[in-house]
């Protein structure tokens, strides 16, 4: 090997590593720690995981004082309630939420029957498939039915103001269930809730409520001109539906397999931890695309996208960093605090809550650049492979059950790790 320096475009190494620090401190010079702290708020994907931040705090909050005040299994039954919503209620647009991100379909009283009709077929199945399982009455499997409804108008609505760039309606309209959910978990401290049925009702009314106001909202200026108006591409629709199936599920997988592999009991568990120690991944892994989507649908050129997404990379990777050294250090006392002793967690659950989180929000960004920059062909293949990565998290899931929830974390953050392999790989040829 040469002992000498290696010297490129007439730079020594010493002489770049001056010339980098330079151009950092230029770059730094004349701005304040406010003027620094002012760009980063003006970063969309930064306010969103803010917004994001406060919403998930405020789920956190709300499931906390539910899990302190309702008994356990009956907090095990509405934690159920609320994962079927949060799987079905996205699912219940079929893909038209989806769509509006892509194409300029007319949010007219049409499009809202739609929404209804599919909302009540699916939200009728899901109900009295949660009250055969777990046994509750038909009022319960209503309420259900109800909040799957107004769960898909929001959805869509929420779709309908991201692709028209009002970030603070649409940003509202995707966080409102939490709201509604710390209220819920503040009544429930003055008005005992010995059962699912009364959180469940109060939570399908929030809803019903935020739906009612959000359409309202669709005036005039969100209407699409006749000329200009597109029909709904069902086959894209349908793809896209794919793949919003496979991202939800994988968010509430947890939730949907404890209680046949471990039980009700478990569930109730996973909720706490979930509230202390997952929910910032999820924030992540809901903030990861929110505003890179429709800027990559802007962007002009090839190295634009690239830059946008390496932009987001960086970004959630240090996210993902800090999360973890805070959650790891505090969560463990702050289930004891929070719940007044009746929930306990070890280290080692919390590590696994940590790696299972973290998996989730890395699967996301590939969905999002697919969904922002990739062709019907690529959106195809990626439903096809969601699939493959969806049942590498089951298997992992039902492998790990026989070490109780912490093994059922790992499994499912193994599983879904390896099944996001072929979606980054499509992701990356997307954008070359």
């Amino acid at each position: 090997m040469c002992d000498e320096p290696v010297i490129e475009y007439g730079i020594s190494p010493p002489q770049k590593k001056a010339s980098a620090f330079a151009t950092i401190k230029q770059k730094l010079k004349g701005h304040s720690p406010y003027g620094i702290l002012l760009k980063l708020a003006k970063q969309p994907t930064l306010r969103a995981t803010a917004a994001f931040a406060l919403s998930g705090l405020a789920f956190a909050v709300g499931t906390l004082l539910l899990a302190r005040s309702m008994p356990v299994e009956a907090f095990g039954h509405f934690a159920l309630a609320i994962a079927l919503f949060n799987v079905f209620g996205l699912l219940a647009p079929i893909g038209v939420d989806q769509v509006l991100l892509r194409h300029r379909v007319d949010p007219g009283p049409r499009l809202l029957m739609r929404l209804v009709a599919t909302g009540f077929a699916i939200g009728t199945a899901v109900g009295l498939a949660y009250m055969a399982s777990s046994g509750l009455r038909y009022v319960d499997a209503a309420a259900l039915c109800l909040v799957i409804i107004a769960g898909g108008i929001i959805a869509t609505l929420a779709s309908l103001a991201r692709a028209a760039m009002h970030e603070l309606h649409s940003l509202l309209l995707a966080t409102a269930a939490s709201w509604i959910l710390i209220v819920i978990g503040a009544l429930s401290l003055v008005f005992p809730m010995e059962n699912s049925l009364l959180p469940l009702c109060l939570f399908a009314l929030g809803n019903v409520a935020v739906a009612i106001w959000g359409w309202a909202q669709v005036d005039s200026t969100h209407r699409v001109a006749i000329h200009e108006r597109v029909n709904i591409p069902w086959n894209e629709a349908f793809s896209l539906l794919g793949i919003a199936a496979i991202g939800t599920v994988m968010l509430q997988l947890e939730r949907l397999i404890i209680p046949a592999t471990i039980g009700i009991n478990a569930l109730a568990l996973f909720s706490v931890l979930a509230s202390v120690a997952i929910f910032p991944f999820r924030l992540l892994t809901a903030s990861a695309g929110f505003s890179i989507i429709p800027k990559l649908r802007a962007a002009t050129s090839m190295r634009m996208k690239r830059k946008l997404v390496r932009t987001e990379f960086f970004f959630i990777i240090g996210l993902l960093l800090a999360a973890t050294i805070a959650i790891v250090t505090i969560a463990p006392y702050a289930t004891h605090l929070l719940t007044g002793g009746r929930y306990e967690v070890s280290l080692n659950l919390v590590i696994a809550a940590c790696m299972n989180g973290s998996a989730k929000v890395l699967q996301a960004l590939p969905r999002a650049i697919l969904t922002g920059c990739g062709n019907d062909k690529d959106i195809a293949l990626l439903n096809r492979m969601g699939t493959l990565g969806l049942m590498a998290s089951i298997i992992g899931a039902f492998i790990g059950a026989q070490w109780e929830l912490a093994g059922l974390l790992y499994g499912v953050a193994i599983g879904s790790m390896v099944g996001s392999v072929p979606a980054i790989l499509l992701a990356r040829r997307s954008i070359r």
